[in-house]
Parts: C-alpha cells; sequence; structure tokens
C-alpha cells in the first residue's frame, strides 16, 4: 500500500476526489480528478503547490494548528467549499487531507468513519517517510503490538495487555479472525476495523490484518452475538464477508501471533467448507485444521492411502459415501444404515464388493485411519478446487 492506493480507494468510497498536501500544503498525492475539480485544484496540482494567496488565507485560519476537520470557505477565490482534514503525529503536522464539500451531497457517518481510518493510515505512512512516531493511544499501542513483526515486542505486548487492559491467557480472550474479499479496498478494511471497534467497546479490539483477514482480540466469548454484530457491521460497509474463525488464548501463551494465525486457518476452513457453517471455532476444526496444514500435490494421496485415492477415483460415487459414512460413524451399523436410508443387508453387500484395497484398507488399523484421513482430505481438497 502506498499513499496513491489510499487516495484512489477512499476517493471512491467518498464519490469525490481526495488530495493529500504536505504540511508545507504543497501536493503530494492526488486521486483522479472527477466532475467537481475546480481552478483553484487545478492550479494546485499543475504547479505543485497552493498559490502564494491562498496559502496565506489557509495561514490566517490557522489551518497548521487544527485539531479536527475543519470546513473552509475558499468563495473569495471562486472556488469550492472544502474540508481539510489535518493527519498529525502528537504536536507535529505531518499533511492535510482535502475533500472538495462545495455542491457535493453531505458526507455520511460511514464515509467519515473511512477518511478517519485514511487518515490513521496516511499518518502511520507519513510519519515513517518523516522518521516520527505515530500519534496513538496507549491501549492501541499496546494492541497492535500483538502482531508486531518482533516476537520479543509481541510477547511484551500481550504481558502489557494482560497487566493493564482486561486480557487474560484463558478461554475468555478469543482472537477472531474476519477474512473479507480479496478486493475489499485498504480504506474498507480499515474502516470496518474502526466500525467494529465502535459498536463493541468494551469487548473487540483490532489488532491488525494477516492476508485478507481482520484480526480482532476479544475480551467475552458470546459467539452468536459477536457473529451477528460483525455481519451486520460488514454488510452496512458494503465489505464482502467470506469467514470467521476463532481461536482462544490459553494459560501458556506467551505470544499472540500463532493464535491469531490459527484463527486464519480455522477461517479458511470454515470458506472451503460451508457446510461447516460461516464461522467455525478452532477448538471444532481441529482435524480439518491438520489437513489444511497438509502442504503437497493432491495426487500424492495414493502414497498416504491408495485406498482413498481408489475411492475418490471410482466410478461409483455410493461406495466412497458409504465407506466414509462407516467410518465417520466408528462402525455403528444401525446409525450407518439410518443415515444412508438403506437396509444392513444393503450395506454388507456393499462392504463385499469394494476394491480389494478398500477391503484390506478396513482390516487394518492404521490403513483404515489413514483411509479416514485421506477422505477428509480428499474433501478438503475438492473444495478448495484442488481435485476435479
Amino acid at each position: 500500500m502506498n499513499l496513491q492506493t489510499l487516495v484512489d480507494d477512499l476517493a471512491e468510497d467518498l464519490g469525490r476526489s481526495v488530495v493529500i498536501n504536505d504540511a508545507q500544503y504543497r501536493p503530494m498525492v492526488s486521486s483522479a480528478q472527477g466532475e467537481e475539480i475546480d481552478e483553484l485544484r487545478a492550479r494546485g496540482l499543475l504547479g505543485r503547490a497552493t498559490p502564494p494567496r491562498e496559502r496565506a488565507y489557509l495561514e490566517s485560519i490557522h489551518l497548521s494548528s487544527a485539531r479536527r476537520p475543519q470546513t473552509v470557505n475558499l468563495d473569495q477565490f471562486g472556488a469550492r467549499e472544502r474540508l481539510a482534514v489535518p493527519i498529525r503525529s502528537d504536536d507535529a503536522l505531518l499533511g492535510v487531507m482535502w475533500l472538495i464539500t462545495g455542491g457535493l451531497p453531505p458526507l455520511t457517518s460511514a464515509q467519515f468513519r473511512a477518511v478517519d481510518a485514511a487518515v490513521d493510515i496516511a499518518r502511520d505512512y507519513l510519519a515513517a517517510e518523516q522518521d516520527a512516531t505515530p500519534a496513538r493511544s496507549t491501549r492501541e499501542v499496546v494492541i497492535r503490538g500483538l502482531l508486531a513483526q518482533d516476537p520479543v515486542a509481541r510477547r511484551d505486548a500481550l504481558s502489557t495487555a494482560v497487566r493493564t487492559h482486561g486480557v487474560s491467557r484463558s478461554s475468555a480472550t478469543v482472537v477472531r479472525a474476519v477474512s473479507v474479499g480479496h478486493d475489499t479496498s485498504v480504506v474498507q478494511r480499515a474502516s470496518l476495523g474502526r466500525a467494529l471497534e465502535s459498536v463493541a467497546k468494551t469487548t473487540l479490539m483490532f489488532m491488525g490484518e494477516i492476508g485478507a483477514a481482520l484480526l480482532f482480540l476479544e475480551r467475552a466469548n458470546d459467539n452468536a452475538r459477536t457473529d451477528d454484530l460483525i455481519a451486520a457491521e460488514a454488510a452496512r460497509a458494503g465489505v464482502l464477508l467470506r469467514a470467521i474463525g476463532s481461536a482462544h488464548l490459553t494459560e501458556t501463551d506467551i505470544d499472540v501471533r500463532p493464535v491469531a494465525e490459527r484463527a486464519v486457518a480455522t477461517a479458511a476452513v470454515a470458506e472451503l467448507l460451508p457446510d461447516l457453517g460461516k464461522s467455525l471455532r478452532a477448538e471444532d476444526a481441529g482435524p480439518w485444521l491438520l489437513i489444511a496444514d497438509v502442504v503437497s500435490d493432491p495426487n500424492r494421496l495414493q502414497w498416504y492411502s491408495p485406498a482413498a485415492y481408489t475411492l475418490i477415483h471410482d466410478a461409483d460415487p455410493l461406495r466412497r459415501q458409504t465407506i466414509e459414512t462407516l467410518l465417520d460413524h466408528a462402525h455403528q451399523i444401525k446409525v450407518v444404515c439410518e443415515e444412508l436410508h438403506i437396509h444392513r443387508t444393503t450395506l454388507y453387500y456393499r462392504l463385499e464388493n469394494m476394491p480389494q484395497v478398500v477391503k484390506d484398507a478396513m482390516d487394518d488399523g492404521m490403513k483404515r485411519s489413514a483411509l479416514h484421513l485421506g477422505l477428509k482430505l480428499a474433501s478438503y481438497w475438492e473444495n478448495a478446487g484442488h481435485i476435479q
């Protein structure tokens, strides 16, 4: 992500062009210009500087010391009204984000959240460029630090979160991975993160992102309520919610990152296997997580279990269904027959007519276990599109 991507994404969300100036009012980056461009903006962009007369006016209204968005009337310059949003790090002005507001529909609350999120991202970017420290609350610094690149910093952040921010190393603290559409813009993701923090102030804390998943630390464990809240906010923001995965901390955890990665992997399983539900807990997906962790060529399934390989390529799908159901229910014949809607005699007939490699596997404990796991692995690969 760079500033150009940021302003382009924000301009698309707001339906108006966006410009970021540095602290000296020189244009740094601008989105594509829409129909609302006026002469002042054109001259500023072409000259790569705010004209002297207009700059003197901005200094006279003390814009450089503003700490909140400020509406700027530019009628005297024949230009449209603008919203100037300061980008600050503590007392230092890093830049100003400009949005034309005159003659355009008022910004909605959701759009203001998007602006706030974009300013946060721009602050981090500009602070890094200017070797400054972004201004954040102590709590926010600690929570963001849980996913830091440096493992020592992550451990320190968790210790501080436990000591001062109500986090516990137990099932009462859950990491939630909210997996969103891959084409979701950086502004939309950040805006959704802020929105969820805002509506669930006492429970959800936004940590950051891993891939296309937003990561939250949750201090309560009301799964249904949190899932509904996330789904509602995603729909309100127009963001595609692919899946939600969760994993809880334990008393032995000294680093949240592995827990977050487990939550992301759980969300991936929930997306690939929709029958398990759109929201899935890691403790309920253990076998699937084991399968998802196997990274190899699907054709190698014949190495792990020739019997499973034979069944997934069998012309008769009933054979595979029969064996998988039998293994799923630990050879409880009555339960298997009820699920398959067949008579006990039919089940025995099917088993007697299985390929020999399958019969051999069913008579051997280790091979039988490999067969069961192999069939589940095949289901995972099929849903992922690796086996047609």
